[in-house]
């Protein structure tokens, strides 16, 4: 047995999906010791799991979108102030003078990003556990070993099995591809484990001889496979009570969206440039998951829905945690950070952070920051103090000049 030759090799992601794939593993063997051998069962344990692991991420996200909320009005002002200017110098300051917004708040704008970037790699890797569990788990595997040598030595090829199976999937043609240069047995486990009532069928019928053989691994697959009276192998049908998966993937995912923007301004500001775009992805992503659950196996949908389940109440939770949190006293933590960055970097704190909180310009007067109206006087701290060549002081007290002088 080699479990491990079929296992996806990619550079990054491979090595992630062989470590989730060692969590399945070990969760299909707790479960077996109390009796329940069930890969719908091990999909949600593993989806609820994973995402509890990646949980720690998930709130540094949801805290960048809450102080986002804060910084929008003050973002939105310089947006609209330089709308219709498109010019390298304008550009520029505008860049600036976000940027700057970002250091009154002690806030990277990289922060948003970042946890973002590291849960995707351990999503797409965690689809292609779920698309090939044979592969990452031994128990499963032995299932159809034994068939696959058996089929192998009928004459019959990966490629023609392959045509059995409805979803052509990555696995499969990875497969048809690796298996014209080597004839290890894997490469049938790897399709056979793809296999749904009608693929099995198929089989019967162009190896007759192995027909006792067949129908016992497709029972023991039908058990393992079962889940709620569905096959988790096969694809949902629209009349079949199998049309209940690609519903509830459509309705959780909505719900699941609807909460964690609950409150959230940057999705219901019409003045935030990102509101438009967040509407439309949070209406059409829901309905494009339901068409996809008709193009794969019920049990890459079943993994859709416990995501979603999980992420609605993970999402309930963050809510709760953060209306505790006083809010203005993370910006002044924040705020503390960027003054002990500062002082790293041999700029005097107090003239920056100085500089800094009177960075929104005379054009920046939004109603939403306690309608407070900046004197030209927050700008004129030129003079004779010397500023750090390059940094935010120094670019903050050139545009005030510049605005300064665009009054006169």
């Amino acid at each position: 047995m080699n479990v491990i030759l079929t296992t996806y090799q990619g550079a990054i992601l491979g090595p992630i999906a062989r470590l989730l794939g060692y969590i399945l593993q070990a969760l299909y063997a707790l479960l077996s010791n109390f009796g329940i051998e069930n890969t719908g069962i091990c999909i949600i344990l593993f989806t609820v799991l994973v995402n509890a692991l990646m949980l720690p991420m998930q709130i540094k996200q949801q805290k960048f979108a809450k102080m986002s909320s804060i910084m929008n009005p003050e973002l939105t002002e310089i947006q609209k102030k330089y709308k219709n200017k498109k010019d390298q110098a304008s550009q520029q300051k505008m860049s600036l003078e976000t940027q700057a917004v970002y250091q009154k708040y002690g806030v990277s704008p990289a922060s948003g990003c970042l946890p973002m970037l590291i849960t995707f790699p351990i999503i797409f890797a965690l689809y292609r556990v779920i698309y090939n569990i044979p592969a990452y788990v031994p128990q499963v595997y032995d299932i159809y070993s034994d068939l696959a040598e058996k089929v192998q030595a009928a004459g019959v090829t990966v490629e023609q099995l392959s045509k059995m199976v409805a979803a052509n999937t990555y696995v499969i043609s990875d497969a048809v591809q690796a298996a014209k240069d080597s004839s290890n047995i894997s490469y049938f486990v790897d399709v056979l484990g793809q296999f749904n009532t009608s693929a099995w069928n198929q089989l019967v019928d162009i190896c007759p001889s192995l027909e006792s053989a067949i129908i016992s691994v497709a029972d023991k697959s039908g058990h393992i496979n079962s889940f709620l009276g569905l096959n988790i192998a096969d694809t949902p049908a629209i009349k079949s009570i199998s049309i209940l998966i690609p519903i509830l993937s459509v309705i959780t995912q909505i719900i699941s969206f609807k909460i964690s923007m609950a409150g959230n301004m940057q999705t219901t500001d019409p003045d935030n440039p990102a509101a438009a775009s967040m509407k439309m992805m949070n209406n059409v992503m829901p309905v494009m998951s339901g068409l996809m659950c008709f193009m794969f196996p019920i049990g890459v949908g079943i993994y859709w829905i416990a995501g979603n389940v999980f992420r609605i109440f993970q999402s309930l939770g963050i809510n709760m945690y953060f209306k505790r949190i006083d809010m203005d006293a993370e910006v002044a933590k924040n705020v503390e950070k960027t003054k002990k960055r500062y002082e790293k970097m041999g700029i005097d704190p107090n003239t920056a952070m100085k500089d800094i909180a009177n960075k929104r310009t005379s054009s920046i007067q939004s109603k939403s920051v306690n309608n407070v109206k900046l004197s030209n006087k927050s700008y004129k701290t030129g003079g004779n103090k010397k500023y750090k060549e390059g940094s935010i002081a120094s670019y903050a007290n050139m545009m005030a000049r510049d605005n300064t002088g665009d009054k006169k």
